[in-house]
């Protein structure tokens, strides 16, 4: 058992270093308190998240994944890509409460892997996964990419004025010269309610 879950941690860390440029490239760089410290995979839990146990280190964290995402290369990749992408912008040992955009971008991030990787026909399939399923995820994934069609580089200017995207505000959209609608900004910045 032990040799299976060093074989799952070591997949998830390829994953991790092969990956991580493409998520600087489209979303920026890492906040620089941000510390990474691996995966943990876990039998116990139903959906990825972010572990921060350290009052003194808030941004420090580590991915926990479920054991199960490893019988789907589809949602394997997309669960990693989706926790990297948050791993920009962590909410840290107190917790936040994340907007559309934040969860958007997420999904964003996954869906632009899954069409690298396994091509349109996969990137149809989890999306409608995504809106049979978790309908607020694809509505929030929908509002984030008219906003990249509109600008690719909104995410990274919107965290040139603001690193944690989830602390993003109306006029931090005209502070990083983002043009978008104020409707779609305007639920964007409406906190994410799975």
């Amino acid at each position: 058992m032990a040799d299976t879950y060093s074989t799952e941690v070591n997949k998830l860390e390829k994953l991790r270093a092969a990956w991580l440029p493409a998520v600087e490239f489209l979303f920026g760089e890492a906040v620089e308190e941000a510390k990474f410290d691996g995966f943990e995979v876990n039998d116990d839990i139903a959906k990825p998240n972010a572990v921060f146990e350290h009052a003194d280190e808030p941004y420090r964290y580590k991915i926990q994944m479920p054991a199960r995402v490893f019988s789907n290369d589809v949602m394997l990749l997309a669960d990693v890509i989706q926790e990297m992408v948050r791993g920009q912008y962590p909410v840290g040992f107190e917790g936040a409460q994340t907007p559309a955009l934040c969860e958007g971008v997420a999904v964003f991030g996954a869906v632009t892997a899954i069409k690298q990787v396994f091509g349109e026909e996969s990137v149809d399939s989890y999306l409608n996964a995504l809106k049979e399923q978790a309908f607020p995820y694809y509505d929030a994934f929908s509002y984030v990419a008219v906003l990249l069609a509109e600008d690719p580089q909104a995410i990274k200017k919107l965290r040139g004025v603001q690193p944690y995207l989830y602390k993003v505000e109306r006029a931090d959209f005209e502070a990083a010269q983002v043009e978008i609608d104020r409707k779609i900004k305007d639920i964007l910045l409406l906190a994410f309610r799975a």
